[in-house]
């Protein structure tokens, strides 16, 4: 298991760079969600954590917080949407022991 959290936290890494997001900001993902300092992120964040570990426990109220933050309908799908596709993703690459791209790698 921890191969497994250490590998994922590395390829999230390897993304985001390739991506140009602030290393800053990946390591407050990997660490604690909740010290991300925008309230908005932070939240779009917990919802799509909560959506792909635990779908069933979803609540009005998670939906509601981030209408709330101004999200519409549209938006707060397709934070559903990517959550179930990284799922995919990470389940994809785990059982078919995926090799990491030539540009990963390179990093």
């Amino acid at each position: 298991m921890i191969g497994s959290v250490t590998t994922a936290k590395r390829r999230i890494s390897r993304v985001a760079t390739c991506l140009g997001v602030d290393p800053g900001m990946i390591e407050r993902l990997v660490r604690d969600v909740t010290t991300i300092p925008d309230p908005v992120l932070r939240d779009m964040v917990r919802f799509s954590l909560k959506c792909s570990r635990d779908p069933q426990s979803l609540e009005t109220a998670d939906y509601e917080l981030l209408t709330r933050h101004g999200l519409n309908h549209s938006e707060i799908v397709e934070l559903v949407a990517m959550s179930g596709l990284a799922v995919y993703a990470n389940i994809m690459a785990d059982a078919t022991a995926m090799e990491p791209d030539k540009i990963f790698t390179s990093l």
